[in-house]
């Protein structure tokens, strides 16, 4: 009895040698290393089912082989469940816009022959391409009555030639055809040179088909395309003006008949006129922009006109920042908004008479090594809002608010299967 005494003992104390051992060694992170890089993702773009439920976001991370960035689109319940990716599809998807009904969602994913629009029906699970474009598409929005489609996509024209060059030999490896250029603004920061043409906007049936071209003109159309409630108009900023290359800082807001291609200035102010939204009822666009005063930085303030352009506003806000990011509320008496204070940027709502309410901070995390706000959100016909919520020592993740929650409640956890186990250095706020 007494040597079984001994060797329980003994067990025990072994076990609780191994215990402390592993528990110490769970306790000792690496430091973060140069390759954990490639192992770190970020939520972008949440976009939220018009019911509240559901949230499809870009899921981005990068490819170590490749040196560049990937995303897939992965869905999540707004209760935290059933987190999981939309297709089995692994190049790139991007862009998921809820129709208005709920029942499918519109996308642009890579193929072999470049970016093309793609549906997926939720009920089914099914999957089907739209498209067959030239160029990539963007800036993707349904009209109300869930029937149609737009996007935006450039148009390329050839380059200026000087001299023609000669015919090379066969097999010959001459230097590279001299790039020549006759344009103001021929590259741009992230973007290297950018290739001469002007965007267009499209539309497409939602069942798929033929996409055709509404806007006309060497100018550049797109930004944020929102439609009117007949589905009759798209509203869009740009500038259409002889001397659009020069000036820079100014734009306007306008419509384009659908089936005419008609287009109508509804601003004509010295300053920038932009990110138009048109109202859930129909009635009214908010937009944002500021008289040009030619200084170095000036508040992009929050704006609003009837549908037809007149009785054009500034809706007071008292808020010495610029807001962007414009969503209305489903009954039209509110509008969303983002704005950044000190490094953080907030999510906020705007009535119309202009009392501001912060609703959530902490939007951001979808650049890494880029000194630059970022992030984005949506909001369901319930009030309930999705976004990219992110801290100075984590990329983004997703975030869901709703109206009776105090606080955001953060759904996903993209890199604590990385930094959970990695010695990341102190943040502090000065």
């Amino acid at each position: 009895m007494y040597n079984e005494q001994i060797l329980m003992m003994k067990y025990i104390g072994l076990c609780i040698v191994l215990l402390v051992s592993s528990v110490l060694f769970a306790q000792q992170p690496k430091a973060f290393e140069a390759l954990d890089v490639f192992e770190l993702e970020y939520a972008d773009d949440p976009q939220i089912a018009p019911d509240g439920t559901t949230v499809i976001y870009r899921r981005t991370g990068f490819d170590i082989m490749e040196d560049r960035s990937k995303g897939n689109l992965w869905m999540i319940h707004a209760d935290g469940t059933n987190h999981r990716k939309l297709t089995s599809f692994d190049g790139n998807e991007s862009q998921p816009r809820w129709s208005p009904d709920g029942t499918k969602i519109a996308y642009i994913a890579s193929t072999s022959e470049g970016s093309e629009l793609f549906m997926y029906w939720v009920a089914s699970g099914v999957t089907a391409r739209l498209s067959q474009l030239e160029n990539s598409p963007s800036g993707l929005s349904w009209s109300p009555d869930g029937k149609w489609l737009s996007f935006s996509a450039m148009e390329y024209v050839a380059p200026p030639v000087i001299a023609s060059m000669p015919k090379k030999p066969k097999g010959a490896k001459w230097a590279e055809t001299p790039r020549i250029t006759d344009r103001f603004k021929h590259e741009a920061d992230g973007q290297g040179y950018l290739k001469p043409g002007f965007r267009h906007i499209y539309i497409i049936s939602s069942e798929g088909g033929t996409a055709r071209k509404i806007t006309s003109g060497d100018f550049n159309h797109g930004g944020s395309l929102s439609w009117s409630r007949d589905a009759q108009h798209i509203y869009f900023s740009g500038n259409r003006t002889e001397a659009w290359e020069y000036d820079f800082r100014n734009s306007e807001i306008y419509s384009v008949h659908t089936q005419t291609g008609i287009i109508t200035a509804l601003t004509d102010r010295n300053g920038p006129d932009r990110s138009p939204i048109v109202s859930p009822d129909g009635k009214k666009i908010a937009y944002i922009g500021y008289d040009d005063k030619v200084q170095t930085y000036q508040v992009s303030r929050l704006y609003m006109m009837n549908i037809d352009g007149s009785n054009k506003k500034e809706i007071n806000t008292n808020l010495d920042r610029s807001i962007s990011n414009l969503q209305w509320a489903s009954d039209s008496n509110l509008i969303y908004c983002t704005y950044d204070d000190k490094g953080n940027s907030k999510i906020a709502q705007v009535t119309l008479s202009g009392k501001v309410s912060k609703l959530a901070d902490d939007l951001g995390g979808t650049t890494l090594g880029r000194p630059y706000a970022s992030g984005s959100y949506s909001v369901s016909n319930n009030g309930t809002i999705a976004f990219t919520h992110s801290q100075p020592d984590r990329p983004a993740d997703v975030g869901v608010l709703s109206k009776k929650d105090k606080q955001p409640k953060i759904r996903t956890q993209l890199n604590e299967d990385l930094l959970g186990y990695r010695t990341l250095g102190t943040v502090e706020e000065i």
